[in-house]
């Protein structure tokens, strides 16, 4: 993919499962696995190409994520693992909470009850971020992003998240790079979509992607995009 310029954040890529239809999951929420080992596999190589990768609490409820590079032979690094947490609810006995001698984790949440968690004992790196600025709930995405930048020197960042968290960053300008996988599957307009509302009113509105790399691995297909700036 190709780097743009450099900026005072993380350079953001969003990385998309989906069946062809753009869902993530079928009506009663089964998502494991709608893309095939091969491409489970490069999956593993892009963390392993990124400083860091973030997800947000509701994926690590529902799937329990390792979120580390799993390759042979073994990665040189793993990256930082980034939770964003407002309510402060992590399990402990959750994988990321588990491998955190294996690989670093950042937990960023807005409730000051984590600053004594019994997760900063299992070496998990705790970060109390503001909310976002427009009062609606979750974390302030730009404060996430100064504090990855400022305090761990990330400079490169994979987004692995649930439709919420996507949207989130993509309404708000910050995602560099679409990396989407797809599979050769129809889950019909009652599966669980990609993304939540852009609140998009009229086509002049609409995100520009321009594609830059497409692959197939297996039955699989990852096309690479790049956002243009608005």
């Amino acid at each position: 993919m190709k780097t743009k310029v450099a900026i005072d954040r993380p350079i953001i890529t969003l990385k998309l499962a989906t069946s062809l239809d753009a869902r993530i999951a079928t009506v009663t929420g089964q998502s494991q696995w709608i893309t095939g080992p091969e491409a489970r596999a490069e999956v593993h190589r892009m963390r392993a190409s990124h400083d860091a990768v973030l997800t947000g609490i509701g994926t690590v409820l529902a799937d329990d994520p390792e979120l580390t590079a799993r390759l042979e032979p073994p990665a040189a690094r793993q990256p930082w693992r980034v939770v964003l947490d407002s309510a402060a609810r992590l399990p402990l006995d959750s994988k990321l909470v588990q491998t955190t001698q294996k690989a670093g984790l950042i937990w960023c949440t807005q409730s000051s009850l984590a600053v004594q968690s019994p997760a900063k004992k299992r070496g998990v790196h705790h970060h109390q971020v503001r909310g976002q600025v427009d009062g609606a709930s979750g974390l302030d995405l730009a404060a996430v992003l100064q504090l990855l930048r400022e305090h761990y020197q990330i400079k490169t960042l994979m987004v692995e998240s649930g439709p919420i968290l996507a949207t989130a960053f993509l309404r708000t300008g910050l995602v560099d790079h679409i990396a989407w996988f797809r599979a050769p599957l129809l889950l019909g307009g009652d599966g669980r979509p990609v993304f939540e509302s852009l609140n998009i009113e009229v086509l002049s509105q609409a995100l520009v992607l321009t594609q830059t790399q497409q692959q197939q691995f297996g039955r699989d297909v990852l096309d690479c995009f790049d956002l243009s700036p608005s």
